[in-house]
């Protein structure tokens, strides 16, 4: 039996569960059994929050959820309404990031002693000496034309000294009322333009989400701000940052792109500035850190648990 199963009694029988459903009850099985989480001061945000992400929804639809699936409520226990989530979730940012950092470590202590079944990507001996850093963008709506966008094309103008088309600009500037919603900038990859944010995680070896660091979409990689000891496998992009590794353990090196993709799944314009973005970030890669621990578990004979 796989071990979260012990900790649901829901409604609805596990093997007739959704695939959504049951990452529900994973989530619960975690929630119940880590001290780290278990030290939460607003659990119930916790549970909304991952309602959200899994079914990429937003703060409206979880009430909707909540009367509709019986599974969602057994999860979430009770329901607050949008504006009471939105405002306790403000608060809670902080205190998400701070045991964000405990968890991993809590996740790396439990399968340390679970080191047989870990996939092959995995050098336990190299935990702690060893890190993966990599960048993932992701896109928010960026609007029609605005004071933000006339305002740069402004000073392009004045930089290349077309005055005269500085100065139509300039009267379109003053004449516009449109300011742009998400926070975000623009940035080209792979001669692609994309505007929104970019996401910087530092990983073990184990593949668990250790640091995560938020910036606008323009953000240069090799300025990224992981002081982690040891060597980090990374790409050309982080050239000149201290203690980088850019050859050796190629195959480590393409497991980072599963976050990449978890983080592609689950996202959706959740917050419109930076620093709610990068908690939406946090509670994303909570939830992937899950996944990789509870996959881990469901290999594990029950016998030797039992010890």
């Amino acid at each position: 039996m796989k071990h979260w199963i012990e900790y649901y009694n829901g409604p609805v029988p596990y093997e007739h569960l959704s695939a959504r459903h049951k990452t529900l009850v994973k989530m619960n099985y975690m929630l119940i059994t880590s001290e780290v989480l278990s030290r939460l001061s607003d659990l119930f945000i916790l549970r909304a929050l991952i309602v959200m992400i899994v079914w990429t929804c937003s703060y409206r639809d979880v009430r909707s959820y909540y009367e509709s699936d019986v599974v969602v409520r057994w999860f979430l226990g009770e329901y607050k309404s949008k504006s009471e989530i939105h405002r306790r979730a403000k608060k809670f940012r902080g205190e998400v990031k701070t045991l964000f950092k405990e968890y991993a470590k809590e996740l790396e202590g439990k399968m340390s002693r679970l080191a047989d079944y870990l996939p092959s990507s995995a050098l336990y001996g190299k935990v702690g000496k060893l890190w993966i850093v990599d960048s993932f963008l992701i896109e928010v709506p960026f609007g029609k034309r605005n004071k933000e966008t006339l305002k740069k094309k402004f000073e392009l103008d004045l930089r290349q000294r077309k005055y005269r088309e500085a100065a139509n600009t300039l009267f379109f500037y003053i004449k516009c009322k449109a300011r742009r919603r998400f926070k975000g900038e623009f940035t080209k990859k792979r001669n692609r333009s994309y505007f929104g944010f970019k996401v910087f995680n530092l990983m073990s070896p184990t593949m668990i989400v250790h640091e995560i660091q938020v910036e606008l979409a323009n953000f240069p990689d090799n300025k990224v701000g992981f002081s982690r000891s040891g060597y980090k496998v990374v790409d050309r992009g982080f050239v000149g940052k201290s203690s980088t590794w850019l050859i050796g353990f190629s195959s480590f090196r393409r497991y980072v792109e599963f976050f990449g993709i978890f983080l592609r799944r689950y996202w959706r314009p959740y917050a419109t500035e930076k620093g709610m973005v990068e908690f939406f970030v946090y509670v994303i890669a909570l939830i992937y850190n899950s996944y990789i621990y509870t996959s881990v578990l469901s290999r594990v004979p029950e016998s030797q648990l039992a010890h």
